[in-house]
């Protein structure tokens, strides 16, 4: 146990030493980069597939909104020769009521 706790502060002894060196604060500088490097492609990338999903949802919504308006009509169009076909029925019995009465039939 304490042989590990020893090769531990040893090792991170040698790691703050070599962080703390020219050639060790090169490598950070170098990481630091290549992160922020990294980390603006990532954002880039994230912003274009954000853009992407926006065009997507937006066409399918417009082709939505396009295929709701023709259901809308045809479904007005029906409505309205159903109500014809009603009045016309209702006319043709009214008319057949009339004959019926007219004929003396109860």
């Amino acid at each position: 146990m304490l042989l590990a706790m020893g090769a531990s502060a040893l090792a991170g002894a040698a790691a703050g030493y070599y962080l703390n060196s020219d050639k060790g604060r090169k490598t950070r500088r170098k990481a630091v980069k290549q992160i922020r490097k990294t980390a603006n492609e990532a954002s880039d990338r994230i912003n274009e597939m954000a853009d992407t999903a926006k065009t997507t949802i937006g066409r399918f919504a417009g082709q939505a909104e396009h295929y709701m308006g023709q259901i809308t009509q045809s479904a007005d169009e029906v409505l309205e020769a159903a109500s014809d076909t009603l009045e016309k029925g209702k006319k043709a019995a009214r008319a057949r009521m009339s004959a019926m009465a007219s004929n003396g039939v109860k």
